[in-house]
């Protein structure tokens, strides 16, 4: 029998058999090898041990951050916002609610529904296959009656395929507006024939004389004087040229019934101008600009009715024929308005029935053709709008079957957009080109399902059920936190084992915070404890009664939700400071308490003043740019205009631009102001007449002038806080602040008093969740780092006893080497 082994010079030769000896040496050097690794297992055993603890530890912290989402979600008032809506009459109207919807109800009548525009043509054919067009090609389109126009047609050359007529400016009449609500008032409006009866215009170049009649005792009520203006216009032969009415704030308006730069209205004086809160004043209409494929057409004249011609990039034409009248909506409202539509341009084939038919299915025009039999050897084409509303309505050339047994096309169905009356008689309409409504309240949706006069009413409240579901996930979060930790770190009396983590003085800590915040968790509520809401320790679990839930909310909601939420009281030094500063947020790790707040500074908004006139009415014009961040408006004031006009003409341009100012007449003067506070809120005055006699002052006399407010200032707590417009914050490294916000309406410095701050159930919960599960600072972050730098330092211990049994092992193997070379020697 020979030697088994292998080996290079110098290093022990592998031994896996005594092929001499017959000896199983392997075996041999295992077992004595064995005392060597017991070290290397037990720190091995360690590892396990400490990567299962990591890993529980690891869930309950994921516990804890589930828990923190669920609180979050309660902390704050939005989370209390989720809205039902319930209708009187769910057949005649139903209604969603978005969240943080105002509380409240809505009644209004359905007084009609949303029809989609159906054509028919007023012959029959005899067949599909019967020509009833000789044109090659038909204009489709649908919606232009919302751009103003009645008919669009393709005139010459207009290729095949889709075109873009698209309005980019609206025509406007020459208007001017008085300064008072006159439309709202019921009587007292006195107008007295001789005393102050007249009003003096001038439309174009030609010169009006209205006479008002005298009102009747007690004077015209709003809509009674719009009928004696009118009346007074159509006396003096205006009636074509000039209409009356008014605008959305109750205001006079008078307008020219064409539109464009070629109309001009000037009033020129008369008695009656101040009872109608007119003054003297010129007004110019504004072209409205129509583009034909990027093209652009500009319309001087606009007149109801009128025909035109838009011209396209490559010569080709196109037809329009505008609505009625500006009157449909308001006075001096757009006839041409901005917008666009699609024309499509469509070959008829052959001119059969049958092919126009297809040709319009085909063209993707928003409308369907169909050829409907009627009787024996009797079609007729009906095409209708596959939308409802009036911006659905059809537009197809009128002369394409005039020559064909068809005959012209005739209106079916019109369309319509569906309709509610609001508020009775003397509320207001709302119309919907399909059947949903909104805009009665924010986060509002009516649904109209049938016409109905007997009014319908909407109510608003909060969605007790959604709001329970929201505390059952935090209650549910907050018990598999106990569960797992009951799993990990407790004691099984079943099996009489303790978890893996058992005395860990972190977990259980974390149990009696979790248990001691619904037990002691008042907030800013007077309803009591978390039980008085049906929320209850049993047995090491909280338990959850929802019913006895919504009962409590729907008693007193606002309370059961201060339970939950963070909030503070504010007790003022003095009576003077009562409300003057109000809690707005509160971090993590802003710890309940009483903080005094104090103040060196007010905020303010920021405001500009001009000069003031004695006569109230500039004596020059000037054009007014006021930018604000990246917004601006531009306004032009006229000769001889009142303060009071230039202030609305203001408001005006600032809500279309969207910005947060207000113009207003103080003391014969013009004053604006901005909503906001502080130096962000701050805006530049550019004036193109500065210093000319009669003109606002606004700037002082210079060019341009920049207006800012200021930002409040002052300390939390002894703390400088930090200020943003009225909202004065501490800082967020803060230990016991932690960036506590509060807003200051105060308007003069000084101490102003204590704010005592209490975060609530939710909040407590979701503070217990941060300072336990944080990525950086939490307690079981922490825990768990040091678990795993304990875990990673054993491993160069591991590696120091391998390196001893590997030597072991190898004098092992050169022993047992040297042993079957001797005995295969003797032998």
């Amino acid at each position: 029998m020979s030697l088994s082994s292998s080996g290079t010079s110098g290093t022990p030769p592998v031994v896996s058999y005594g092929m001499v000896s017959g000896i199983n040496t392997q075996q041999i050097i295992q077992a004595e090898l064995q005392p060597f690794e017991i070290p290397i297992n037990s720190l091995q055993a360690e590892q396990s041990t400490l990567t299962a603890n990591i890993g529980d530890y690891q869930q309950i912290s994921s516990d804890m951050v589930a828990m923190k989402s669920a609180a979050d979600t309660l902390a704050r008032s939005s989370g209390w916002n989720a809205r039902s809506a319930t209708s009187s009459d769910s057949g005649v109207a139903t209604a969603t609610a978005a969240a943080g919807t105002p509380l409240g109800s809505v009644q209004f009548s359905v007084l009609q529904l949303a029809a989609a525009n159906s054509l028919v043509s007023s012959g029959t054919a005899s067949s599909t296959s019967q020509i009833i067009t000789g044109s090659s090609s038909l204009l489709l389109s649908e919606g232009a009656s919302q751009l103003g126009f009645a008919t669009l047609s393709a005139g010459t050359g207009v290729a095949m395929g889709d075109h873009t007529v698209s309005v980019t400016q609206s025509s406007q009449a020459a208007t001017l507006a008085g300064n008072t609500d006159l439309q709202s008032q019921t009587s007292g409006i006195n107008i007295t024939s001789g005393s102050n009866d007249t009003l003096n215009v001038t439309v174009g170049t030609t010169a009006y004389s209205l006479v008002l009649a005298g009102s009747p005792a007690g004077g015209y009520s709003g809509s009674q004087l719009l009928s004696a203006v009118n009346s007074a216009i159509s006396a003096a032969g205006a009636a074509g040229v000039l209409q009356a009415g008014y605008d959305s704030s109750g205001h006079l308006v008078l307008a020219t019934v064409d539109q464009g730069s070629t109309q001009s209205l000037q009033i020129n004086n008369g008695s009656a101008l101040s009872t109608l809160g007119l003054s003297a004043g010129t007004a110019t209409g504004v072209d409205a600009v129509v583009n034909v494929d990027g093209t652009a057409n500009t319309i001087s004249t606009v007149a109801p009715g009128a025909a035109l011609t838009l011209n396209g990039p490559a010569g080709e034409t196109i037809s329009a024929t505008l609505g009625g009248s500006s009157g449909a909506a308001a006075v001096g409202s757009s006839l041409i308005t901005a917008g666009s539509v699609t024309a499509h341009q469509v070959s008829t084939g052959s001119g059969s029935l049958s092919d126009v038919v297809n040709a319009i299915n085909s063209a993707g025009a928003g409308m369907v053709a169909s050829a409907v039999q009627t009787g024996t050897n009797q079609y007729v084409l009906q095409v209708s709008s596959s939308s409802t509303g009036t911006g659905g309505d059809l537009s197809i050339d009128p002369t394409a079957f005039a020559g064909s047994p068809l005959g012209s096309l005739k209106t079916a169905v019109a369309g319509q957009d569906g309709e509610i009356q609001v508020g009775g008689p003397g509320g207001y309409t709302i119309s919907s080109q399909n059947n949903t409504f909104t805009g009665l309240l924010p986060g509002l949706s009516i649904t109209a399902q049938q016409v109905s006069s007997n009014p319908v009413t909407v109510t608003v409240g909060s969605d007790a059920s959604a709001i329970a579901g929201s505390v059952k996930s935090l209650v549910d979060d907050a018990n598999t936190v106990l569960s797992d930790i009951q799993k990990y770190a407790g004691y099984n009396q079943a099996t009489k084992k303790g978890g893996p983590l058992m005395g860990s003085a972190i977990l259980q800590g974390l149990t009696n915070s979790v248990l001691g915040a619904f037990a002691s968790a008042v907030g800013t509520s007077n309803v009591g404890s978390a039980a008085s809401v049906g929320i209850k320790i049993d047995n090491g679990q909280i338990s959850f009664d929802q019913t006895a839930f919504q009962s409590a909310f729907n008693a007193d909601p606002s309370q059961v939700q201060n339970l939950f939420t963070q909030g503070a009281g504010f007790t003022p030094n003095s009576a003077a400071y009562t409300g003057q500063v109000q809690f707005s947020y509160a971090s993590n790790t802003t710890a309940a308490g009483s903080y005094d707040v104090s103040i060196s500074q007010a905020a303010t908004q920021a405001s500009a003043s001009g000069s003031t006139l004695s006569t109230g009415s500039v004596g020059s014009g000037e054009t007014l740019n006021i930018a604000m961040g990246s917004t601006s408006a531009t306004f032009t004031t006229s000769s001889g205009q009142s303060l009071a006009s230039i202030a609305s003409g203001l408001n005006s341009a600032f809500a279309a631009q969207g910005m947060g100012l207000t113009a207003r007449v103080n003391g014969n003067a013009l004053q604006l102001i901005a909503s906001g506070y502080g130096s962000a809120s701050s805006f530049t005055v550019t004036s193109s007449n500065p210093a000319a006699a009669g003109s606002l002052g606004l700037t002082g006399g210079a060019a341009s002038q920049t207006f800012s407010g200021m930002d409040v200032a002052g300390t939390i707590n002894g703390v400088a806080a930090t200020g943003s417009g009225q909202f004065l914050s501490a800082p967020v490294d803060d230990p016991t602040l932690g960036g506590l916000s509060l807003q200051v309406t105060a308007t003069s410095a000084g101490d102003l008093g204590t704010v005592k701050y209490a975060p609530g159930l939710a909040q407590a919960l979701s503070n217990l969740a941060y300072q336990s599960a944080d990525p950086v600072h939490g307690s079981i972050t922490q825990t768990v780092q040091g678990l795993q730098n304990q875990n990673v330092s054993i491993t160069p211990q591991i590696q120091m006893y391998q390196t001893i049994v590997d030597e072991q092992q190898k004098l092992l193997m050169a022993k047992y080497a040297t042993m079957e070379a001797t005995l295969g020697g003797l032998k």
